[in-house]
């Protein structure tokens, strides 16, 4: 159970880039679209907060994971 927690996590800035690639892809309007058209226009501010964005995602992922740890393996503390 703990490598298939683990994996979950691999996914979560994965699935987040696949739909920030996929939106500007199809050219369907959102934040995928929108960071791209920042790139394009070197507006900073607004690439620096989705950079922001995803790495708390990923960090959220990581805490949630360690927590959940403790929930499939009993062996498992938090301390």
């Amino acid at each position: 159970m703990l490598p298939i927690l683990t994996g979950v996590v691999v996914v979560i800035p994965v699935l987040f880039m696949g739909s920030l690639v996929m939106e500007s892809f199809f050219s369907i309007p959102g934040l995928g679209s929108y960071l791209l058209d920042a790139i394009r226009a070197q507006d900073f501010a607004i690439v620096r907060a989705m950079v922001f964005l995803g790495s708390v995602l990923y960090i959220t992922g990581l805490i949630l994971t360690d927590i959940s740890y403790t929930w499939a393996d009993p062996r498992v503390r938090l301390s």
